[in-house]
C-alpha cells in the first residue's frame, strides 16, 4: 500500500504535469521542474527499466541534475553513467535512431546496465524521502494554486 509520503509526491506530480500541459513548459519553475523530473523518471524506471527511460526521451543530463540537486547522488551517477555510454555524450532527439543508439549500447554492455538498475532502485525509498523534503521546504511554492 502506498503511504502518505507517495501521495502527497503523486499529488504534486499530476499537478505540475497537468499545468506543463495546459500552459507550458515555462510555467514551470525550476524548483518544480525537479519534482516532475525526478518523480516522472521513477516511475517510467520502475515500470519498464532504463531502456524504458531512453525509450521516454527525458533528458539523461537534466534528470541526473535533478537527482543531485536532491542530494540522491547514486541515481544521479546512473544516469551520468549512461550519457556517458553514448557517442560524445550525445542522445539522439529522434527517437528510432536515438532507440538503435540505445539497443546496441545495451546489448554491448547488458551486465553493467543490470548492475546500474540495481544501483538504481536501491535509491527508491531515499528518493521518496528526499521529494517529500523538498516539497515540504518549497511548500509556498508548492501550495500556490
Amino acid at each position: 500500500m502506498a503511504s502518505e509520503e507517495f501521495f502527497l509526491i503523486d499529488r504534486t506530480f499530476i499537478d505540475l504535469a497537468e499545468r506543463e500541459v495546459r500552459h507550458g513548459a515555462a510555467s514551470i519553475d525550476d524548483i518544480e521542474r525537479v519534482v516532475l523530473l525526478v518523480w516522472h523518471a521513477a516511475g517510467i524506471i520502475e515500470n519498464g527499466g532504463l531502456h524504458f527511460f531512453l525509450e521516454r526521451g527525458l533528458s539523461l543530463r537534466s534528470t541526473a541534475d535533478a537527482y543531485s540537486r536532491l542530494g540522491i547522488e547514486p541515481a544521479a551517477a546512473v544516469f551520468r553513467r549512461i550519457l556517458n555510454l553514448f557517442p560524445r555524450q550525445s542522445v539522439p532527439d529522434e527517437v528510432e535512431e536515438r532507440m538503435l543508439l540505445a539497443d546496441r549500447i545495451f546489448e554491448q554492455n547488458a551486465s553493467l546496465i543490470q548492475r546500474m538498475e540495481c544501483e538504481y532502485h536501491a535509491t527508491s525509498l531515499l528518493t521518496e524521502k528526499q521529494l517529500v523534503g523538498w516539497i515540504q521546504v518549497h511548500d509556498d511554492l508548492f501550495a500556490r494554486p
